[in-house]
């Protein structure tokens, strides 16, 4: 379990060791949005996340780094896998992967456990399945009893809910332009291409553009989507402060004529109002250009 930085009780950011440096810092080059600028340094593999981090990319990049540690402290490297080998194993598990499951075949062949497919448990990483398998190795690498495989069974509806859960919840942020988000769930939870743009809401005639023009004005959709997210948020926080320092305002002017004193004339609120009040009439202004351009 990554460690966790906090102050005061409160959750700052989460800590995530890599194996090597260089995948720590794709994660910082092409999350910095999330990482943290007070803990996270560049000098090490460790990555220092903020606390509003999306789960989704926590557990992929928690699934990377177990990956990348067991790789960098494991001599045995990874087996190939055979047809039946890959059909036994539940991908849709939480850490489930092919180099996930070559480096624990790795292992379980360094053990001699035959039977490797009945210790495979998705909720662990390759480095935990270490011990798993050369316990297995010393009772022989049999298949596990049928109460053992009961509690494996347990184990793997509660992870494919959780990745199913984390795959809603990625989905959501990719319905919002967040291109991380739509290539999570078309790598990790098998939707298709049309299927990611469907979600991302792309008008159909975009279908007849082809070549550069295309993946232009898939960004750009993407991008307009990640902008439509912002605003909503953003407006519903200017909302939230504007009904807060109103409610203050007439908390002062009541305590103010409680004891004689006249009521103030909050200026700055009247004209953050006013400001705000114009830009809402500029959007109104220009309510036909944005018809235009939100097909």
């Amino acid at each position: 379990m990554p460690d966790l930085q906090s102050y005061g009780g409160r959750r700052v950011s989460e800590a995530v060791e890599f194996g090597e440096k260089p995948a720590a810092d794709a994660y910082r080059d092409e999350h910095p949005e999330h990482i943290c600028p007070v803990d996270d340094d560049r000098r090490f593999k460790t990555v220092h996340f903020t606390s509003d981090t999306p789960e989704w990319l926590l557990d992929q990049a928690r699934a990377q780094a177990d990956e990348g540690r067991a790789a960098r402290e494991d001599t045995t490297g990874q087996a190939d896998l055979t047809d039946a080998e890959r059909d036994r194993i539940d991908f849709s598990d939480p850490r489930a992967s092919v180099p996930w499951a070559r480096s624990i075949k790795a292992l379980a062949e360094k053990y001699g456990v035959s039977d490797w497919t009945s210790y495979v448990d998705g909720t662990l990483s390759v480095d935990e399945h270490r011990q798993v398998m050369e316990e297995a190795g010393q009772e022989g690498g049999g298949a596990r009893d049928d109460g053992d495989q009961r509690d494996a069974e347990r184990e793997r509806q509660a992870a494919a809910r959780e990745q199913a859960e984390g795959c809603d919840h990625a989905r959501d942020h990719c319905e919002h332009g967040d291109p991380d988000a739509c290539e999570y769930i078309q790598n990790a939870c098998g939707y298709e291409e049309d299927e990611v743009s469907s979600i991302l809401g792309e008008p159909e005639e975009s279908d007849e553009i082809t070549g550069d023009a295309a993946g232009a004005l898939a960004r750009i959709w993407g991008g307009y989507k990640a902008a439509i997210a912002r605003f909503e948020r953003e407006l519903g926080d200017i909302e939230e402060a504007k009904a807060h320092a109103e409610q203050a305002a007439a908390s002062i002017n009541a305590i103010r004529d409680e004891h004689g004193q006249d009521a103030m004339q909050f200026d700055r609120l009247e004209e953050l109002t006013d400001g705000l009040q114009a830009v809402a009439d500029g959007a109104h202004d220009h309510e036909g250009h944005i018809e235009l351009i939100d097909t």
